[in-house]
C-alpha cells in the first residue's frame, strides 16, 4: 500500500446498499418503490442480459403484472431504479458541499469517495453496465450523460475550491471530464480484477490532483 492510500480513511460501513437490502420489506413500502428497489439488486446481482420481470417481481416479493402496472416497460423500470441510486448518491455529495468549508473540500471530497466505496459498488456496477449498453444506444447514452454531466459539475465546484476560485473555470471542468472517465477505468478494474489496489489508486489520483490544483 502506497504512502498515500494509507491516508485515506477507513471504508464505513454500507449504508446504501444495506437500505436497498432491508427497504423491500419496510412497512409502508409502496409496491412502486419495491419494484425500484429490487430492480436496483437485481441488476446488480445478475446483470442487464439475465434481469427479467419474474426475477424482478421474485425480488420485490409482488406478481409480475405488477411491474407493467407502474412501468411502462422493464427498461423503464431499471432507468427509474438507477435515477433513484444516483439521485441518492448525489445528495450526499450536495450535502459534504454544503456542509464544508471551501478551503477544506477538495480533502473532504477525497475522504468521502475512499468511505463510500464499498457503499456505492453496486451503483458502480450497474452504471457502468448500463454505460457498455450505450455505446450501441444513442437515447440511452444521452439519459446516461445527464447524470454525468450532472457529477462533472459537482466536480468542477470541488477542484474551484480546491484551486480557491469561487466559481468553476474551463480547467475545473476540464479536470472533472479527466476525473470522471478516469475513475470509470479504476472502477472497472475494480470491480472485475479482485486484487485492483482501488484505494492506493484513488490515493494516487488524490495527490496529483492537489498539486495541480495549488
Amino acid at each position: 500500500m502506497s504512502a498515500v492510500a494509507r491516508t485515506l480513511p477507513k471504508p464505513t460501513a454500507m449504508p446504501y446498499r444495506a437500505a436497498m437490502a432491508t427497504k423491500k420489506d419496510s412497512p409502508g413500502h409502496s409496491t412502486r418503490e419495491k419494484l425500484i428497489d429490487a430492480a436496483f439488486r437485481v441488476v446488480a446481482r445478475d446483470g442487464l442480459a439475465d434481469t427479467n420481470v419474474k426475477s424482478i417481481a421474485a425480488e420485490a416479493g409482488v406478481n409480475p403484472g405488477l411491474l407493467h402496472y407502474h412501468f411502462a416497460s422493464k427498461d423503464a423500470l431499471i432507468e427509474a431504479a438507477i435515477e433513484s441510486a444516483t439521485a441518492r448518491y448525489m445528495a450526499e455529495i450536495d450535502a459534504l458541499i454544503e456542509a464544508t468549508p471551501r478551503g477544506e473540500l477538495f480533502d473532504a471530497y477525497v475522504a468521502f469517495a475512499a468511505a463510500t466505496l464499498e457503499a456505492n459498488r453496486d451503483l458502480f456496477r450497474v452504471r457502468l453496465a448500463l454505460g457498455a449498453r450505450a455505446m450501441n444506444d444513442a437515447r440511452l447514452a444521452e439519459w446516461l450523460e445527464t447524470g454525468n454531466a450532472a457529477v462533472r459539475s459537482r466536480l468542477a465546484t470541488i477542484f474551484a475550491a480546491g484551486a480557491g476560485r469561487t466559481a468553476p473555470d474551463d480547467s475545473d471542468r476540464l479536470r472533472a471530464r479527466m476525473t470522471k472517465a478516469a475513475f470509470e477505468g479504476m472502477m472497472l478494474s475494480w470491480l472485475t480484477q479482485p486484487d485492483f489496489p482501488m484505494r492506493d489508486a484513488l490515493g494516487e489520483w488524490a495527490a496529483a490532483m492537489r498539486a495541480g490544483l495549488r
